[in-house]
């Protein structure tokens, strides 16, 4: 049966968004390039352009997934709202088949199986009449069985870390229940872990040179601390929306305030100074001349968001695998995704024309006995996966 063409062919993502002038203003004025760089200022530019480029990163990946979402909701939102109808109709058939005589004992039992694996495929989107319908031919309900797993599977995490997850009669009524238990005893383990190395820590003698690294540590702590904070009161002082009289300039100075706070919270010192730009309370000359002045308190400023920013990165890469279900392997790109979702389509309207040929074909009773024959031969060396099962 010919396919459908693919959707995404002409719905094409949007080219993303031109990116703010102000930052690259931001990171040029700050750059040290004229005459001898000393190593020191060579970090600083270092550090500086990755941040940069982390924060495009960023913003890249956001709209990345903002631009295939739209195309991937409109494409493939139908075609698993039919293919779980068509599941739907198969479950509702065989129950109803399974009332009727003409079927053998074995062949019974496998149009159960069958049954159930579908049902249980449906129940997962909310249909509580397929819960129902699975616990009608299932010697278990699937509340049970999932309590059942979430069990078997606490006791293999207690045993593989050698550590109870609650008490010896808790139990959990799913698997995410347990996931989230252990997640937290992760965590837990973790802050214990880490408050005996500080301890153990602060116990050990220090030598002379671990404490002057300390003490020059805390110092171009406090010092880019100060850095933000006098950045932040310039802000707070020129953007207070209260003292305008002006609508339009009150609201313009509120949402220039509320991007400040944010920044200032998260002691992201570009998006400050963007501001200042913004706001025409300092020049390009004026950033130089700090950057001279504040060059190790900026340098901590900047190291602390690289670690930041990367692992924000991490976690919008992880986000898009799993909203997009992309193999653990694939590269998070554009053309990576793409290719990804025209896959999954392609796969969806293959299952669709076989769920749909295979309903025909069952109404049928001698062709549906043999097809109960070749599904119980097919399964007998491979488990059975309600999401891949094909009805041919």
């Amino acid at each position: 049966m010919p396919h459908q063409p693919p959707l995404f062919k002409e719905d094409q993502p949007q080219t993303p968004a031109t990116p703010n002038p102000a930052a690259g203003l931001v990171v040029s004025a700050l750059k040290f390039g004229s005459g001898q760089v000393s190593p020191a200022q060579k970090r600083f530019n270092q550090l500086l352009s990755k941040t940069e480029a982390l924060a495009k990163q960023i913003e890249e990946t956001s709209q990345l997934a903002d631009a295939h979402r739209v195309v991937a909701t409109r494409t493939m939102a139908p075609l698993e709202k039919e293919r779980t109808a068509l599941m739907r109709q198969m479950v509702v058939w065989l129950d109803e088949r399974l009332q009727r005589k003409g079927l053998g004992k074995r062949q019974k039992a496998m149009a159960r199986e069958i049954l159930c694996h579908l049902a249980a495929a449906v129940a997962g989107t909310g249909d509580e009449a397929m819960r129902a319908l699975y616990a009608t031919h299932s010697a278990t309900t699937l509340e049970e069985e999932e309590r059942a797993d979430a069990a078997d599977m606490k006791m293999f995490m207690e045993n593989m870390f050698g550590e109870k997850l609650g008490d010896d009669d808790t139990s959990f009524d799913s698997m995410e229940d347990l996931l989230r238990a252990n997640m937290a005893k992760m965590q837990e383990r973790a802050a214990a872990d880490e408050a005996a190395r500080a301890s153990r820590k602060a116990n050990r003698k220090k030598s002379a040179a671990q404490l002057k690294a300390e003490a020059r540590a805390k110092a171009q702590t406090e010092d880019a601390t100060g850095a933000l904070r006098t950045i932040y009161r310039q802000l707070v002082s020129a953007l207070h929306p209260d003292r305008e009289t002006d609508h339009a300039e009150q609201l313009r100075k509120t949402a220039l305030m509320k991007e400040a706070n944010a920044a200032y919270e998260k002691r992201d010192l570009l998006a400050l100074l963007q501001l200042q730009l913004r706001a025409d309370l300092v020049d390009a000359s004026q950033m130089a001349s700090m950057a001279k002045e504040k060059l190790a308190a900026l340098t901590a400023l900047l190291k602390d968001r690289v670690k930041v920013l990367t692992q924000e990165l991490f976690m919008a890469e992880q986000r898009i695998m799993d909203e997009f279900n992309l193999p653990i392997y694939a590269t998070v790109s554009a053309t990576a995704l793409r290719r990804h979702l025209v896959e999954q389509e392609l796969d969806l309207r293959e299952e669709i024309d076989i769920m749909k040929q295979d309903l025909a074909l069952v109404q049928d009773d001698a062709r549906f006995k043999r097809w109960l024959k070749e599904q119980h031969e097919g399964v007998q060396d491979a488990y059975f996966d309600p999401e891949d099962f094909a009805f041919d």
